[in-house]
């Protein structure tokens, strides 16, 4: 179920009682779609203010760190307008509960191929923009990722096909005795057997994730699972309800939406109109996001070095007016 029960053409019908013009009467021949252009328009504009809404918020499907892997192409990734941040866990530590951290996400990290470490950073990439591996060659073992004693020596789990594939290790095994390959421009989600090993074809736009610094030979295995406001949603139909934006904040659609339909409007009239409403409108932003705002959040600054730190941190009695010998 989603968060809203209010439709398209509900919202239509609200504004239309407030003498707004309807946009469903156009010209012979352009049907309703004026009325739905109106309310991506809407929609987009209120998802697309840059913040950190509940109701928009998805998160990805987990990837786990391989050994010195940095890119990680994923399976049907379409719907990620911008990453908030992300959870990594070390998911094969027996303690309980496992040890956990947030990780910052930036909008570009550097490809790097020195300076292991724990993973700190994240970012997403079109698929087609990652860095991918090659085939390893026959009777290599790919292991779990997940398990007691896994540590984290696979080969890179992407490659390019001959026919330009990208395809991702989805079950591990031992490899056969020839690179796997697809036809040119095979379909996300197709397999193709390398042995016991099973790769799957990613798209090229989908969207994966890229990971800084570089995980290690030996360290840990990191589950990582990124959280995500999604991309604006497109109207296709007047009975379409208004998901992801909930019951309880339509009224700030309902008031973008009947700004658009007058902006729209044929006459000059409802044209002046536009301008208070469009005014209101613009209001109703600052409001959704006082009220999505109300609760105190856990980012903050922290100082690379206190106030009160020692200014002389290599000497144990350094010579100053105050203390000369």
């Amino acid at each position: 179920m989603g968060n809203s029960t209010v439709s398209l053409q509900a919202v239509i019908d609200f504004v239309t009682t407030q003498g707004v013009p309807s946009p469903l009467k156009n010209p012979s021949g352009y049907g309703n779609q004026l009325a739905l252009d109106l309310a991506t328009d809407t929609m987009s504009d209120l998802i697309n203010e840059r913040f950190n809404w509940k109701w928009n918020r998805q998160l990805a499907k987990p990837i786990f760190t391989n050994s010195w892997q940095q890119d990680y192409p994923c399976v049907g990734n379409v719907n990620i307008g911008w990453l908030e941040n992300a959870d990594r866990i070390d998911i094969n530590n027996s303690s309980y509960p496992k040890p956990i951290r947030t990780i910052t996400a930036r909008k570009d990290l550097p490809p790097s191929t020195d300076s292991p470490g724990p993973v700190g950073q994240i970012c997403w990439l079109y698929n087609r923009e990652m860095q991918l591996g090659i085939w390893p060659g026959a009777n290599k073992i790919y292991s779990p990722l997940v398990s007691p004693q896994a540590q984290s020596q696979n080969p890179l789990m992407s490659m390019l096909d001959k026919n330009g594939n990208i395809l991702i290790v989805t079950t591990v095994g031992t490899t056969g005795a020839i690179a796997p390959f697809l036809p040119a421009g095979s379909a996300e989600g197709t397999t193709v057997n390398d042995g016991s090993v099973i790769w799957t074809v990613v798209a090229p736009t989908s969207k994966g994730f890229r990971v800084y610094p570089l995980p290690g030979a030996t360290g840990p295995v990191w589950m990582i699972v990124p959280r995500f406001q999604m991309l604006p949603p497109t109207f296709t139909d007047l009975e379409q309800f208004l998901d992801p934006i909930p019951d309880d904040q339509a009224r700030h659609f309902r008031r973008g939406y009947r700004a658009y339909c007058l902006d729209a409007s044929p006459n000059p009239q409802d044209n002046v109109r536009f301008k208070d409403s469009y005014s209101e409108w613009q209001n109703s932003l600052l409001a959704i996001k006082k009220d999505g705002d109300k609760e105190l959040n856990a980012y903050g600054l922290l100082p690379a070095s206190y106030p009160v730190d020692d200014i002389y941190p290599g000497l144990r009695n350094p010579q100053d007016p105050s203390t000369p010998y």
